[in-house]
């Protein structure tokens, strides 16, 4: 059920592993213990054109943001330790990149719909 979404600039693809950024990431939520291994889904989504901060350069730079979308129920403490776990994965695999950010989002049990296999 979790899901780590990495979003990232496209220009990173030239200087380190996507793969290995989603790998690391992954592997940084089964080590919380929070989640059952087989349930977490992990993606990275790769952006051409963006402005950061007051850059007037489109694309200037280099950012990595991943949103954790948890179901909720986990108390504060857990989701700081996931977010400080996933932050220091993220920043191991791509040292050189100083736009590193990670936010857990609560997701509403009510709300949410999912298809298991048959």
């Amino acid at each position: 059920m979790p899901h780590l979404v990495i979003e990232y600039s496209q220009q990173l693809e030239e200087t380190l592993s996507i793969a290995n950024l989603v790998s690391n990431g992954h592997q940084a939520m089964c080590d919380t213990g929070l989640f059952t291994p087989s349930a977490i889904k992990s993606r990275a989504l790769p952006y051409r054109e963006f402005v950061l901060g007051d850059s007037r350069d489109s694309g200037a730079g280099a950012f990595i943001h991943a949103e954790v979308r948890i179901l909720e129920g986990r108390t504060t403490e857990q989701k700081e330790a996931l977010s400080a776990a996933i932050f220091t994965a993220l920043c191991e695999a791509a040292p050189e990149v100083a736009e590193v950010s990670v936010e857990v989002r609560d997701m509403e049990k009510a709300s949410y719909s999912k298809r298991l296999p048959f």
